[in-house]
């Protein structure tokens, strides 16, 4: 049949007037078809796509046929080279196209920068949260490939860290009331070594379940031996730092001036400084169940009511490891703080000669020990999420005495 469709296309010719319709035939036929026309010698290189559809309803000349194939070369990125009598039919790699690739987890701004490093000449913009870009074929694939890896959701943690105050002369009578029988299973063996780290002099770092942990906080927070300074939730993202803080701008009587006039005016100037607590994590590495980072974390307390207030600091700084429904516990850090206390009596402490008479000052004594509980939560869990463990959320007895 194709044959017979040549034969008439060839009768055609002699008229220089024809009507084509190549919508069945193929890029090759098409070819073919010119060749005889024109009579020019054509050889298709092996990577021009030929599964171009051709439908050619217009009439046309001998000439319009070649004009037609080399518009339809350059519409598809390919190109005419004579050798001698032969004309080669290439594909063009030298033509630069416009692209556009929706970003689905990052936002344009932040990925553009690191295309730029790897394409500094291929010119970047962007539509919302599509990029648009103007490249050669070749480059346009790799560059896709770039921002389909880059385009992936950020590995994520969370984390817990808690920061509790005890005495440790009450957690050791507590201990002692404790029944560590066989009899009572192994809950009381466990909670009495916990108990036994928190005691301990050094600073030693010691992993727990999640579970475990809840639970032994739920027990001591209801007898009142531990007060929990802080215990946030904070996010952790792969290659990210993450702060928190809660502070006050508490002022600092900086000086005192005298205006002399009619009366002598004393007046005050006061400079602000901020006191509480500050937890600052970088250097994040997050694998499929572990966490590692380094952690920098400050806990300022004031220790009198004075013009001029002291404060009492601790830090810690450390890098490391938790794995998921885990906690990791440092323990035996200890304070001895000396608060300066200002006590008068109303209205007698403000008589003139005689008021200092009933004011006077001390020094109060404190001694507390800390510890702080970094737990990595399973967030498929929602007993972990609340810090609970499913025995103390249906109301069992989670620990026997």
């Amino acid at each position: 049949m194709k044959k017979v469709v040549w034969i008439l296309l060839i009768l055609l010719q002699s008229f220089n007037l024809f009507a084509v319709d190549l919508a069945n035939n193929s890029f090759v036929d098409f070819v073919r078809f010119v060749s005889n026309s024109t009579n020019k010698n054509f050889i298709i290189d092996e990577n021009v796509d030929k599964g171009i559809s051709i439908i050619l309803p217009h009439h046309f000349n001998n000439k319009d046929a070649y004009r037609v194939l080399v518009s339809i070369l350059r519409k598809h990125n390919m190109y005419l080279q004579k050798i001698g009598s032969v004309y080669y039919i290439k594909k063009d790699k030298k033509i630069k196209h416009f692209y556009s690739y929706k970003m689905v987890f990052l936002l344009p701004d932040k990925v553009i920068p690191i295309i730029k490093k790897y394409y500094p000449s291929v010119p970047l913009s962007k539509s919302k949260k599509t990029i648009i870009f103007q490249s050669f074929s070749d480059d346009a694939i790799q560059i896709k490939k770039l921002l389909s890896l880059l385009d992936s959701p950020t590995k994520s943690k969370k984390i817990r860290i808690s920061l509790i105050s005890y005495k440790k002369s009450d957690l050791y009578k507590y201990g002692l009331t404790l029944n560590t029988s066989i009899s009572n299973g192994s809950n009381n063996i466990e909670y009495k070594n916990f108990l036994d780290n928190l005691l301990s002099v050094s600073s030693i770092a010691v992993n727990y379940n999640n579970f475990n942990i809840a639970a032994y906080f739920t027990d001591l927070k209801t007898k009142e031996l531990i007060d929990f300074k802080f215990s946030p939730v904070l996010s952790l993202y792969d290659n990210k730092s993450t702060s928190f803080s809660i502070t006050q701008n508490i002022p600092y009587l900086d000086g005192t001036s005298s205006i002399n006039g009619a009366n002598d005016i004393k007046q005050n100037t006061y400079k602000y400084n901020d006191v509480g607590s500050v937890i600052n994590i970088d250097h994040v590495s997050i694998t499929d169940d572990s966490v590692y980072f380094h952690i920098n974390m400050k806990y300022e307390v004031i220790l009198d009511k004075t013009a001029t207030p002291t404060t009492s600091k601790r830090s810690i700084s450390n890098y490391l490891k938790i794995k998921d429904g885990q906690s990791l516990l440092i323990s035996g850090l200890t304070s001895s703080e000396i608060s300066k206390l200002h006590r008068e009596i109303p209205l007698l402490s403000s008589l003139p000669w005689i008021g200092k008479a009933f004011q006077w000052d001390s020094n109060e004594k404190k001694n507390e020990t800390f510890a702080i509980i970094i737990s990595c939560i399973d967030t498929s869990n929602e007993f972990a999420l609340r810090g609970v463990t499913p025995a103390i959320s249906r109301g069992e007895k989670g620990l026997t005495q």
